[in-house]
């Protein structure tokens, strides 16, 4: 693991987590890959609400953002970065990963190289 979601990661970074969007985190963390329709039926809240907390997590940069077709997919970022990385390998730079995922790309490069020192 490489601490994005590490306390002292997100409070260098002046992310604050209240406790109602700490939930969606949660969720997306256990889920991986979901939909606003999907974090609603696993919180029981509205699909509204957890879309505005989901994009929320984007902007902070700590949930990946996908759009495939019409639908916007939310991604774990270790999960993402994984998946792009395995499809493409290194036919793209971090910078041009973290602007089709929606991340920073200081949170990819770390990931990055956490894959690169697993193999």
């Amino acid at each position: 693991m490489c601490g994005i979601y590490d306390i002292r990661f997100l409070v260098k970074r002046g992310i604050i987590i209240t406790p109602p969007v700490l939930k969606t985190l949660d969720a997306v963390i256990a889920l991986k890959k979901v939909t606003a329709d999907d974090i609603a039926r696993y919180t029981g809240r509205a699909r509204t609400i957890e879309s505005r907390y989901l994009a929320k997590l984007n902007r902070l940069g700590i949930v990946a953002k996908v759009k495939e077709g019409r639908r916007i997919y939310y991604m774990e970022p270790i999960h993402a970065v994984t998946e792009f990385y395995n499809r493409y390998g290194e036919a793209f730079t971090p910078e041009q990963i973290a602007h089709m995922i929606g991340l920073p790309a200081d949170i990819v490069k770390m990931i990055i190289s956490t894959l690169k020192a697993k193999k």
